[in-house]
């Protein structure tokens, strides 16, 4: 039998199709749409119409027949407001458990009358509901997505005790993990600044569309030190500077910027962990070159934490495998 994996966000979209037998991912489907599609066309017309055109699409590439697929399970955006269907997050801290008895399957035609389960995200537990202030705030946080992200990379990188799972893309995920519980999450905005200001300032002309080609740590460190000096938007003028005045590369000029923007994220987590113990292990996820990245400064500036780099192929089966172990207890497996 086959399972399909779902995983939505805010501009694209991963459709995977697992050999259960094999555990082994045999074909993936990326298509450039997500739930940024619903806001600005407000209806998720489009989001179901090329979510069913590549669930179909994977199915094709493997000759694989809807009656062989025991259930689509999907997760990210695409269980919010925004996407196909709507489930509440989950108050942590949670367990697989938890996530499997508040996931809601359906099934449609759109989806060849194949059982989706709709994988709920978290969200931070808080003294009061819907009442943050300027006080408060800070306490609050969700995320949808990096749940399973996180049960996947756990279920590879086995770790006891308490960590942290570090997960940068558009946005960076610092998840407090203890003995496979969920306790908390903290988002920055992290990603998503890099790419606008790479892209939507005059540093576009500074620095390349693909950014860092190769990691350069003195370039990061550099970077990082300017922003804890200087503050971070003179630390970002200083790139156009560099492009002026210096025979920096870009390659050089892209280390310096992502070093100055990962100080803000390492404040962040600097201000995390006094509140708590420090954690017993650090695994790293995402994509490169963030990945490398961050790997680089927290061994830098954090040098007594354990500190696990997931690997390419541990990044993309992370979110398979955290789906799987929510939908193999609803849908047991023969295998």
């Amino acid at each position: 039998m086959y399972t399909i994996f779902i995983d939505s966000g805010t501009t694209n979209s991963r459709i995977r199709l697992l050999n259960e037998q094999e555990m082994e991912i045999q074909k993936t489907v990326k298509i450039s749409v997500g739930v940024k599609n619903t806001a600005i066309e407000g209806n998720n017309h489009k989001l179901k119409a090329k979510l069913a055109e590549g669930v179909e699409q994977v199915l094709n590439l493997q000759g694989v027949e809807p009656s062989q697929v025991k259930y689509i399970a999907a997760s990210g955006m695409i269980t919010s407001g925004l996407g196909l269907h709507e489930v509440p997050h989950v108050q942590a801290p949670v367990q697989i458990a938890d996530f499997v008895s508040h996931a809601e399957v359906v099934k449609t035609a759109d989806f060849l009358s194949i059982p989706v389960v709709y994988i709920p995200g978290m969200k931070n537990d808080v003294t009061e509901e819907n009442c943050a202030d300027e006080t408060t705030v800070d306490s609050y946080d969700v995320m949808r997505g990096e749940e399973v992200e996180t049960f996947g990379l756990l279920n590879q990188l086995e770790q006891t005790g308490r960590g942290l799972m570090v997960l940068p893309g558009s946005h960076t995920k610092y998840v407090d993990v203890e003995e496979g519980t969920l306790r908390s999450c903290t988002s920055t905005l992290g990603g998503e600044l890099i790419q606008a200001a790479n892209q939507q300032t005059i540093l576009s002309s500074s620095l390349s569309d693909q950014l860092i080609e190769q990691v350069d740590p003195a370039k990061l460190q550099a970077g990082y030190r300017a922003a804890e000096k200087n503050g971070l938007t003179r630390s970002l003028y200083h790139i156009r500077l560099f492009d002026l005045f210096s025979e920096w590369s870009r390659n050089e000029r892209a280390n310096y910027f992502v070093g100055a923007v990962l100080h803000e994220d390492l404040e962040a987590l600097r201000r995390i962990t006094k509140l708590g113990a420090e954690p017993d292990w650090v695994i790293v996820g995402g994509s490169n070159p963030l990945r490398q990245a961050f790997v680089q400064m927290l061994k830098t500036i954090f040098p007594d934490w354990k500190v696990y780099e997931a690997t390419d192929k541990q990044v993309d089966k992370a979110p398979v495998l955290g789906a799987w172990e929510i939908g193999s207890l609803l849908f047991p497996t023969d295998r």
